[in-house]
């Protein structure tokens, strides 16, 4: 059975929502203070979240002008730096971490932001024919267990052998905003569905009609929790909606290669046991600050220090 290590983290959108300060600072840079009080950029946290479920290659699909920027966040802490920090030992070794996980990263350039499922394309070659999770960029999760959400998700990948993304509960006032889907339970596997349809930010008329799905709630929705495991077969459907104009206002989006995926093979939708965070808009950020400030993470990766 073959377990997923390998991850593709999209960060080469422009953080429209949360301008101007995305002028300043790229949306995957900002800060997040958690309960020990150390100071980390959203996307730190994604690739620590990563790591904590055995991934070992992570793949960073960036903008042009952000190679620089990224490159020297994660790279060895300048001299003039450590002096400054003196003898803190707690802030040395946070500030030393993302250096540490500079081999772990390789860099892919996508030229012009056209999309998530163009920023998942522009990875076929280095993926090279491997199962990989997709992790959202501006999306942080904090797991209602003591495993993390992404290890969730790549335990039932594990079992499953088979394409699957994370779910979350959404009410019909906030589909709008997430890719929703419809599906079968699967007998004796709680919150696994078999996946019938996938649509891309639902009318609540449409939801009604197609998307709802047996044993929940009335206007309640099964929606993208912002995790997929995927297989290669992802990129021959990317490569389809491309060649057929499938782009929709210029991107090629994700969901539409998942629904197509779906179409010919048995793909599945995993209930998460967490929570997920849109740091990309502004009220997901406020409630990302709150919620991990408040909350003790369960983290084994060795690099991090209590």
């Amino acid at each position: 059975m073959k377990r997923i290590r390998k991850a593709v983290i999209p960060l080469a959108g422009h953080g429209v929502r949360m301008m101007p300060a995305t002028r300043a600072v790229r949306k995957a840079l900002f800060p997040i203070v958690d309960l020990r009080g150390q100071v980390r950029p959203v996307l730190q946290l994604i690739i620590e979240e990563a790591l904590n479920a055995d991934i070992e290659e992570i793949g960073l699909v960036i903008a042009p002008e952000d190679e620089a920027r990224i490159g020297a966040y994660f790279s060895r802490l300048p001299g003039p730096l450590k002096t400054a920090i003196g003898s803190r030992a707690d802030l040395l070794a946070a500030a030393e971490f993302p250096g540490e996980l500079s081999e772990k990263l390789t860099i892919i350039i996508q030229d012009r932001p056209k999309g998530l499922g163009d920023a998942v394309l522009r990875t076929e070659t280095w993926v090279r024919g491997d199962p990989f999770l997709v992790m959202l960029g501006d999306h942080l999760y904090l797991s209602g267990e003591k495993r993390n959400c992404a290890c969730q998700l790549l335990d039932a990948y594990e079992a499953l052998q088979a394409p699957v993304s994370g779910l979350i509960r959404k009410s019909v006032d906030a589909i709008g905003h997430f890719g929703t889907v419809s599906g079968r339970p699967v007998p004796r596997s709680d919150g696994l569905y078999a996946l019938d349809s996938v649509v891309e930010k639902p009318e609540a008329s449409l939801a009604r009609d197609r998307l709802r799905v047996e044993g929940l709630p009335v206007d309640t929705f099964l929606c993208w929790f912002g995790l997929h495991a995927m297989t290669p077969e992802i990129f021959s459907c990317l490569r389809r909606m491309e060649k057929d104009g499938g782009a929709e206002g210029g991107e090629l989006q994700l969901t539409g290669a998942q629904a197509m995926l779906s179409s010919r093979r048995t793909a599945f939708g995993l209930e998460i046991n967490g929570d997920h965070f849109d740091t990309g808009s502004p009220q997901g950020y406020v409630e990302a600050v709150a919620a991990f400030a408040g909350h003790a993470n369960i983290r084994k990766y060795p690099g991090l220090r209590d």
